[in-house]
Formats: structure tokens, C-alpha cells, sequence
């Protein structure tokens, strides 16, 4: 197994698209991943040089394109290359881009074999997505007014008010801030905020401040609703417990934006809250409030 030929990262994508080049051979019966059409070839060269831009863009311009398909650098290009495209582009995309890369080991170039797992565990993440959503999209899914929601609420049952105030100040599912009141004291610092949270994937959250007021709700909380109690309670204002993140996600990225940040930072800065692997999740959630 080599490197791709050529002293600049232009020249090795020509190199690479001229080893994947099999227009005109049969594919029909073969394992080959090689390029058979026009349309593919012109897909491969984009997945090229949106690679080769993310490295500009990160100050490297210098050595072989290939050695630089690894998990870091794959796993950041991917999460910004896919941020703002629907689940259904974003499958498409790292479905094209792994073969790419499979194509190009066929042609004897190497290519760090760690790579095609995160791009599986994309490709899988995504494909969940999109089946997900593609027969139920639904938009319009925040709470508009949380004061007049969270006072409906309190008259159907007061515990169910107090967590889903927990989940519109700090954006945890529904299984996490039911944790979080069976369990206050072992999770919440006098000094105003919660702490050692751990969401999906088992991945920490960072701490999450949360107000005096809520604090004595919590610490004084008799009775925790079960999930189905709390999630029959939200249908009765039409409304479904995951609503509260998507508000959440909605009202931290557009306070953000007001104090002045990019799309890109507070996108970035919403789904570092939310405890989201990658951002394109965020995204989805912004869409769907």
C-alpha cells in the first residue's frame, strides 16, 4: 500500500480520481468500488476537495492527502462539512465518501483503517435520523410561551411542572431530569448549579447552573412522576417531553445569536450544552422547533 502521488493536495486529487477512473468498465457483478459513471466521479471529486479545504482551512497544506484520513481529522470535518444538510444528504454523504475511500484502497493507496468505522458510525447515526423523520417531520415543536406552558402544567400536577422546568433550564432528556430529582443532593453544588450528569453514550455533561428558585423546587419535591405519568401530562397540553429540549436547543442558539455570536460558534456552543456528539443532531433539532 503507497500514498497518493503529487507534491501539492490538487495534484493528489487528480491522482486519485485518475486511480478511481473506470468509466466505461462493467461494475455489474464485481466488488469493485471504483468509479463506473460521470455522476459518481463528479460526486468523488467534491468529497476530495471539501477534504482537502477543511485541512486549508485548518493551516495544513503541506503532505499526503491520504495519511490525514483519520478519526480525528474525519470526525471534525464531518461535523462541520454536515452540519446545515438534512439527514437524508448527510447519509448520502458519508455512505459516497466510505466508498470512496474503499475505492481508493482497491487502487493499493492506504488508508488508516479506523477511518471506516467512524464513518460507519455516522453513516448508521444518520441513517436512524432519517428513517426517524422521514414519515413524521414534525415542526413547530417549541413551546412558545414556557411561563403560560409551565402554569398549565402545574395545574395538572405540580411535580410534572417542576420537571419540566428542570429540562427547559438546562435542556436534559426526560430520563436524565427524572434522575436528577430522585437524586438532587447527589447532583446538585450549593454554589448554584448541577453537576456530574451523564447523558447517552455515557458522555458528561458539562455543569449546568439552574436557578435558586428551581433548587428549592428540587430539594423539596415529595413526589417524582413516573415517565409515563409525566409524558400523559405534556399530551394533555400537546406537547411530548423531547418538545422541552427542542426548546431549549431554539432559545440557547438564539440568545447566542443576539449576543453577537456566528451561526457556526453558537451552533457549536448549543450542541456542546445539549451534550450532543456531533452538531448536525443540533441542527435538527433547531429545524424541527
Amino acid at each position: 500500500m503507497g500514498n497518493l502521488r503529487g507534491s501539492t493536495f490538487e495534484k493528489q486529487i487528480s491522482n486519485a480520481l485518475h486511480r478511481l477512473d473506470a468509466r466505461g468498465s462493467k461494475r455489474f457483478g464485481t466488488d469493485s468500488r471504483l468509479t463506473h459513471s460521470n455522476a459518481l466521479y463528479k460526486k468523488r471529486e467534491m468529497y476530495l476537495r471539501d477534504f482537502a479545504k477543511y485541512l486549508s482551512n485548518k493551516g495544513i497544506n503541506k503532505g499526503k492527502l491520504n495519511k490525514y484520513f483519520i478519526q480525528e481529522h474525519i470526525s471534525d470535518f464531518l461535523n462541520e462539512r454536515l452540519s446545515e444538510l438534512s439527514p437524508k444528504s448527510a447519509l448520502d454523504y458519508t455512505t459516497g465518501f466510505n466508498s470512496m475511500l474503499a475505492g481508493l484502497e482497491q487502487t493499493k493507496v492506504n488508508i488508516d483503517k479506523s477511518v471506516h468505522n467512524v464513518l460507519k458510525e455516522y453513516t448508521s447515526d444518520y441513517r436512524n435520523e432519517f428513517n426517524q423523520t422521514k414519515d413524521n417531520y414534525e415542526t413547530g415543536r417549541a413551546i412558545q410561551d414556557t411561563n403560560y406552558f409551565l402554569n398549565n402544567l402545574q395545574e395538572i400536577r405540580e411535580s410534572s411542572s417542576v420537571i419540566a422546568e428542570l429540562q427547559l433550564e438546562t435542556g436534559l432528556r426526560v430520563n436524565e431530569a427524572l434522575e436528577v430529582a430522585r437524586n438532587f443532593n447527589d447532583y446538585y453544588n450549593p454554589e448554584g448549579y448541577l453537576e456530574g450528569i451523564v447523558g447517552k453514550g455515557g458522555q458528561e455533561y458539562d455543569i449546568k447552573p439552574i436557578s435558586e428558585e428551581l433548587a428549592y423546587k428540587l430539594s423539596n419535591l415529595e413526589q417524582i412522576p413516573s415517565y409515563s405519568s409525566y409524558y400523559n401530562d405534556l399530551k394533555e397540553l400537546d406537547h411530548k417531553p423531547h418538545d422541552l429540549r427542542i426548546t431549549y436547543a431554539v432559545e440557547h442558539y438564539n440568545k447566542l445569536k443576539e449576543e453577537g455570536y456566528s451561526h457556526r460558534e453558537a451552533l457549536k456552543m448549543t450542541s456542546q450544552e445539549l451534550n450532543h456528539h456531533r452538531e448536525a443532531i443540533t441542527l435538527y433539532y433547531l429545524a424541527r422547533g
